[in-house]
């Protein structure tokens, strides 16, 4: 999945790959970022180096965050050039692009769905992220319920 990051006046563009694995402008991290326990308190691991980060959700997608000492405020867009399929590991399959907790399943089994419909919305990084039906079907399952934590990867939603 790739998105295009600003962080107070710079702007990025990050690649989320398998496992941990991001490029942040082409260069690549080992990141794992997690929640401690419902506060807005994270864990940071960055190529072996920790650090405690907080963060307040602004907006949907804006979030400042403090780390190390320093305020930063971030704003996160997905990449307009991201197929949607990016979001799942088959065509009829949506994965969680990044860890987090899952806030809304937008749809039940059974229900008809076309293609850009928002099925979840994920929380990660304090963001929202809608994530879209692949196309148009209808949902055989659906994997997981609000509030659960999901890791990158998850399946959250089959269609048929």
């Amino acid at each position: 999945m790739k998105y295009t990051i600003t962080v107070d006046e710079d702007t990025f563009e990050i690649e989320v790959g398998h496992e941990g694995r991001v490029w942040v402008n082409q260069d690549p991290y080992d990141v794992d970022f997690r929640g401690l326990d419902g506060l807005p308190e994270y864990s940071l691991l960055l190529n072996n180096r920790s650090y405690e980060a907080l963060v307040e959700q602004l907006e949907a997608r804006e979030c400042c965050m403090m780390v190390a000492g320093r305020s930063y405020r971030a704003r996160l867009q997905q990449d307009e050039g991201c197929d949607d399929q990016a979001q799942s590991g088959e065509v009829g399959e949506v994965r969680a692009p990044l860890p987090g907790l899952l806030i809304d399943v937008a749809v039940r089994e059974g229900q008809s769905v076309s293609h850009g419909d928002v099925v979840a919305i994920l929380e990660s990084m304090k963001m929202n992220l809608e994530l879209r039906a692949p196309r148009d079907g209808v949902v055989q399952s659906v994997h997981a319920a609000p509030g659960a934590e999901i890791g990158q990867g998850d399946l959250l939603v089959g269609l048929g």
